[in-house]
This record gives structure tokens, sequence and C-alpha cells, in this order.
């Protein structure tokens, strides 16, 4: 006789208790405005492939308008790595939008943060309808199989501001300081001289690039050499190239590199 298997998606929410909806209460950043996120508690699988759940609903109290300046931030992370687990034996899924409903968990897309603007907000009642997408299980052992999912929300800028993240200096043939350290790296290939006037000089096909630590994101990045014309480089990868004949990237004048301006944001 074959058993039946059990599968239990347990959600919940940070800093919250609750039997089946949530209601999380916060205050905006920077606002007056409360909100309020309600998730479902609890899901039971019932089958391979699509299981809906109630969706994310968010409002604002009556009478307070959300902040046009702010947006609210959902996000999921599972303590499991996105799998139903019975001891050893697991179960794949992946959260994802009401339109992934119809398809395989081998083709749909997972989605595990939501953005929400503060005229979705403004306008009434949000709905995010969603659920997960489950692979075949047929084959796994009998058991019950549970995952939790933790939500986290927050109010950030709706936009985010370039601004000055940190200026590189350099000051030998492998050194540099930051006037803000802990926001980027530097990779630095065959840069085989240094000069107190010119900078980081390259030979035979050089390179510099600048990659954003976690947290960081980049815009944009200005390599400068004293008073000659800078290069600004606004996609990334964000570097230059060179060879004993110049810089690749530019007519500029510039043989090598005293500074770096680097320009993005804090994620």
């Amino acid at each position: 006789m074959k058993m039946k298997k059990f599968t239990t998606f347990a959600l919940a929410a940070t800093l919250a208790i609750g039997t089946f909806g949530i209601s999380v209460p916060v205050k905006a950043a920077e606002n007056s405005t409360d909100y309020t996120i309600t998730i479902p508690a609890t899901l039971t699988v019932e089958q391979k492939g699509w299981n809906a759940t109630d969706g994310i609903t968010a409002k604002v109290k009556s009478g307070d308008t959300f902040d046009s300046s702010k947006k609210l931030t959902v996000t999921a992370a599972s303590a499991n790595e996105w799998n139903l687990k019975s001891g050893e034996n697991a179960i794949a899924y992946k959260m994802a939008s009401a339109t992934e409903q119809e398809k395989s968990y081998a083709d749909a897309t997972a989605t595990t943060s939501l953005e929400i603007s503060a005229e979705d907000l403004n306008t009434g009642n949000y709905e995010a309808p969603f659920g997960i997408v489950v692979e075949d299980y047929t084959d796994k052992p009998a058991g019950e199989y549970k995952d939790t999912v933790i939500f986290t929300a927050k109010v950030e800028d709706a936009v985010k501001v370039e601004t000055l993240l940190t200026t590189l200096t350099f000051g030998g043939s492998s050194t540099y300081s930051e006037t803000t350290s802990g926001v980027v790296s530097v990779t630095a290939t065959n840069v085989t001289n240094y000069n107190a006037r010119f900078g980081w000089l390259w030979f035979n096909e050089g390179s510099l690039s600048v990659t954003a630590k976690e947290g960081y994101t980049i815009t944009k990045c200005v390599f400068i050499q004293n008073a000659k014309t800078p290069i600004t480089d606004t996609e990334a990868p964000f570097e230059i190239h060179a060879t004993d004949e110049g810089i690749v990237e530019s007519t500029s004048a510039m043989d090598g590199v005293t500074s770096i301006e680097v320009y993005g944001y804090e994620n």
C-alpha cells in the first residue's frame, strides 16, 4: 500500500506570531505613516507544481498618506534554502508570482522580493497574489516535509540617489588610500610602475577594474590623472585598459591614473 505524503509550508513574519494571517504594523522611516502587511501563516502543499496562497496585502492606516519619496520592500528567505525537508529528504520548490502558475518547477521563475510603491499603497489595499511551485515528489519517501520562510519588510527611498561613495588615491606600485573604506575593491593587471606625478602606469595590455563590495552599487567611475581629461565609465564592468601606446577607451592624453572617484549608492 502506498503511503500518503504530507507536506507543510510554514510562513512567518519577522518578529510577529499568528495563526493564519499575520498583521505587522511598522512605522515608516522619516514619516509618521503606519502601514500593515498581511501574509498567510501556513500553506499545505496539495500537489506538485502550483500551490496558491492568499497572497500578500498591504495598506496604510485610514487617513494617512504614505510618503511619495519612499517605497515598501518585502523580501523572503527560506530556512531550508527553498526545500521542503523531512529528515535528510528534500523536495525543492520556488516562491513565485501568480503568473507562473501554469509552469512546471523547472520552468518557473522564482520571486523572493516585492516592491510596493507609495502610489499603490495610497490607492487602497495592495494585493500581490503568490504561491509556490513544487517539483515532482512522486518518488520521494513518505514523511512530513516542512520549511519556514521569513518575510522582512522595510521602507526605502523610492529612487536611489547617486553620491560620491569613495575616492581612491594611489600612493605606490600596489597601494592606494580610500576616503571611505569597505566600499570597493580594485584589481590591477600589468600595472608595472608607479610615479608620483603620473600615478599608476601600464604596459603590455594593463588594466584597472573597480568592483563594488556587498551592500553597495556602483553607477560610475571617474579615472583621473591629475589635470588631464578624465575618463568616465558608466557601465559595469567599471574598468579601463591600456597598451604601451595609451588608454584604449578614450582619446584622453592620460597615460596613468592618480585617483579614481567612485559614484553610486548604498543598497
